[in-house]
């Protein structure tokens, strides 16, 4: 896959996070609308659900703006994490909206309403289980031509919500076949959904946010650098995510007798081997002479 320049990908990832403000807010307005008229607490409990992923589509469209704002002298390595705060903020939103609704489902127990549920409510949920699974598609399609996790992360959403309306639509039949509790048990389960869904989007954020990686892609990476003639050692190795790219910082042991000039030959080749590599975007490589290979002492 050819890669975009990074002005590309952010206009790329903006038009997923449009594509979802425009789809939750009609979405939301409907659901919340037929939920009250229609008497469903489920389909009520499915607009709140979408109202929240206005904010995380809004807080997504944010921060991907912001993140391509070039480094200046108060932020000498870009603002490439303000998509990363963006999306903890949504994902805290989603717990807050979760808790709501399940307050919702628990006074639908506590004062049920009479009467069957209007097929308008199982129209709006079964519609809206299609759009958002189209809408998905797009936004992981979108997700993987950006390197976007936050889009990524919209994407999982998406896919969620349309597990979340067909919940609804679940709970709407059993209501009008006689089983009352069967509509505010299903926004109960909206309610779990939501708050898994923020806990999904939220975790990677915190992660990332506190400079965490994964120890399997830091293997590789140490792979690759061994690999490097005249790189005898990797003494030190960390990196972390910045944005939707990785910075790495590696001390390398090389043989003692190199000139300055050898030795810096060496680091450049470091960073040609790593940079573009498990998306590394900055590589900063100290050198020190490699420890001596322990002798064999006889017993």
């Amino acid at each position: 896959m050819v890669k975009l320049p990074e002005s590309k990908q952010a206009a790329e990832a903006q038009k997923g996070a449009w594509l979802s403000i425009f789809s939750y807010l009609i979405l939301s307005a409907v659901k919340c609308w037929i939920g009250v008229t229609e008497h469903s607490q489920a389909v009520f409990a499915d607009g709140l659900n979408n109202v929240s992923d206005i904010l995380l589509s809004v807080a997504i469209l944010i921060g991907v703006r912001v993140a391509i704002q070039p480094a200046d002298s108060n932020h000498p390595f870009g603002h490439s994490k303000a998509e990363t705060v963006a999306t903890l903020v949504a994902a805290s939103c989603m717990v807050l909206v979760a808790l709501e609704v399940w307050i919702g489902a628990v006074e639908a127990v506590l004062h049920p309403r009479s009467g069957q549920i209007g097929n308008a409510a199982l129209a709006v949920s079964l519609i809206s289980a299609v759009v958002m699974l189209l809408v998905s598609s797009v936004n992981f399609a979108l997700s993987k031509k950006t390197n976007s996790e936050a889009l990524q992360a919209a994407a999982h959403d998406n896919r969620s919500d349309a597990l979340v309306s067909l919940g609804a639509a679940v709970g709407i039949v059993g209501a009008n076949l006689g089983w009352m509790w069967m509509d505010p048990l299903a926004a109960f389960v909206v309610g779990l959904l939501i708050l898994r869904t923020g806990y999904q989007v939220g975790k990677p954020a915190i992660d990332m946010l506190m400079d965490g990686f994964d120890e399997e892609k830091t293997g590789r990476i140490h792979a690759r650098v061994v690999q490097i003639a005249g790189i005898r050692e990797v003494k030190a190795l960390r990196a972390r995510h910045q944005g939707m790219h990785v910075f790495v910082e590696l001390t390398v042991g090389v043989d003692a007798h190199l000139s300055v000039e050898e030795s810096h030959r060496l680091t450049e080749e470091v960073e040609e081997a790593l940079i573009g590599f498990e998306r590394i975007a900055h590589v900063h490589v100290h050198v020190e002479p490699a420890d001596p290979p322990q002798k064999l002492t006889s017993m």
